[in-house]
């Protein structure tokens, strides 16, 4: 009898789970912002591809595919923050998560469902944004010049990156009850870590050696000297650890193309999804919504 009573319990959640999903798969197909942030991504890459090949043909340089083949990834984490606080935060706006509460749905399966789709949105793009510069480059450049296992491996990295991103965005979409105050806070941590990417980036790239220029008897000469903010130690360690960690780092490079542990950024992104996850979870089941 119990043995019965735990198949039907898990048949009904199941139920109520796929009716949850079917809901939040229909409003993504209507959603007004995830439509744009596929024509975005379609000029973004466009228009990159043809000024690179402008520049190869007039310059005749051997730009390889490769080089643009990830660079949409600097601004991914904009865009879905955008379009993943519209599509999350209509549920508090319209007053859908409430009515959800009320017939009966879990509040994990409503979070769950939301992650679900925010992740999806996130991996379409991703795809999307790939499959537009291959489109469009393999004529212009020819095909990449990686190996099929490096592409494959740089391919997942970028995937679980912009899920790591959709995971963050929907935590807070999820938490939030105004859908202003949202959009404001996911955009503004989208550009938070866009900057400190870049900061990041910045400082480990510093050369070890630099020229100084100096003049003696009015005779000017060049030596190689250390440079000062060059990153040593615990310091560079952990600035190199942010840059593996942040979904922004990643995506700097792979942009790149300067990926030297790609195992690593994968098991990062997927702890960056399970801590959001778990913790965004939590706080929403001690939520009060009203």
């Amino acid at each position: 009898m119990k043995v019965w009573r735990a198949i039907i319990s898990v048949w009904w959640e199941v139920t109520f789970m796929n009716k949850l999903l079917h809901t939040n798969f229909i409003r993504m197909r209507k959603s007004i912002a995830f439509c744009l942030s596929i024509a975005f991504i379609l000029g973004w890459n466009a228009v990159l591809l043809f000024s690179n090949y402008e520049v190869m043909t007039k310059y005749e340089e051997n730009i390889p595919l490769d080089s643009m083949l990830f660079s949409f990834l600097i601004i991914i984490g904009v865009v879905l923050s955008i379009v993943i606080s519209f599509l999350i935060g209509t549920d508090y706006s319209d007053g859908t998560i409430r009515n959800k509460i009320v017939i009966g749905h879990k509040r994990r399966n409503i979070y769950m469902s939301n992650f679900i789709i925010s992740a999806l949105v996130a991996v379409i793009l991703c795809l999307w944004g790939k499959v537009i510069v291959l489109a469009i480059g393999i004529p212009m450049f020819g095909l990449p010049e990686m190996s099929l296992g490096s592409l494959i491996m740089l391919f997942a990295n970028s995937s679980l990156l912009c899920i790591a991103y959709a995971s963050i965005y929907n935590m807070i979409s999820m938490l939030c009850s105004n859908k202003a105050h949202t959009a404001a806070i996911c955009i503004l941590s989208a550009v938070i870590l866009l900057f400190l990417s870049i900061y990041f980036y910045s400082a480990l790239n510093q050369p070890a050696m630099i020229d100084q220029v100096t003049s003696i008897n009015g005779e000017w000469s060049t030596a190689q000297v250390p440079n000062p903010h060059y990153l040593t130690g615990i310091k560079r360690d952990i600035f190199q650890f942010l840059q593996d960690l942040l979904p922004s780092g990643q995506a700097a490079q792979l942009a790149n193309l300067e990926v030297v542990h790609p195992l690593r950024l994968c098991l990062y992104s997927i702890i960056v999804i399970a801590a959001t996850n778990f913790f965004g979870l939590l706080l929403f089941n001690r939520k009060d919504i009203k």
